[in-house]
């Protein structure tokens, strides 16, 4: 795993959550930017996002995390907890949908696999594509399945009535909220107007069969 891309008080706190020794910390699976850069290695990431399918504790998800600091409540909802610890944001989601592939330890968490990260990566971007999201789902699309492998895939994950293939197509090709957001940290050389272009050219690939 590559962790030149966690900072120094990230990767810090995880060994506290590791050694707090709460069953509640324990269970997760690691998705998102983060779980993305700690496998490829491309890109600086800083927050955390935590996901299952059974039940989370979130009484006792919130004394192992203020038995290691005091934490700022970001969002506490149901089947959701989101906190900034020592500068860190970290969140907790339970969900519905499953998980198709295999993970691999890590820490007090599991990772999840890339295949598994780009589903989620469509979906992020048909809601609103951040730059982040583009950039991460082009780093995976450059070297393995194509897009169109992926569309195959998504109703088994999400469910055929929850999937809107034209609107997530279209969400690939709108970058207007992306570009007014920074480049992340990127670790390899990336070039966003390549980006761009890949997008919008696997988009219209599918879109004329």
């Amino acid at each position: 795993m590559h962790e030149k891309v966690l900072p120094g008080n990230s990767k810090a706190l995880l060994a506290e959550i590791d050694s707090s020794g709460s069953d509640a910390v324990r269970g997760w699976v690691l998705a998102g930017g983060t779980g993305l850069a700690l496998r490829c290695g491309h890109r600086i990431s800083v927050d955390f996002d935590f996901f299952r399918t059974v039940g989370m504790d979130q009484p006792a998800l919130r004394d192992a995390l203020g038995s290691i600091d005091t934490y700022e409540t970001l969002q506490d909802s149901e089947r959701t907890l989101t906190v900034l610890i020592k500068g860190v944001k970290l969140s907790f989601f339970q969900v519905r949908d499953p998980f198709l592939y295999d993970r691999d330890p890590y820490s007090f968490f599991e990772l999840a696999d890339i295949r598994e990260i780009a589903l989620m990566k469509l979906v992020a971007i048909a809601n609103r594509g951040s730059r982040k999201d583009f950039v991460d789902l082009y780093t995976i699309l450059r070297d393995g399945p194509i897009l169109q492998d992926y569309f195959r895939v998504l109703p088994e994950k999400y469910g055929q009535e929850r999937i809107n293939a034209y609107h997530i197509l279209k969400s690939l090709t709108y970058f207007d909220d992306a570009e007014g957001e920074p480049m992340p940290h990127m670790l390899e050389p990336f070039n966003w107007e390549e980006c761009k272009a890949f997008f919008v050219r696997e988009a219209h690939a599918i879109i004329l069969g």
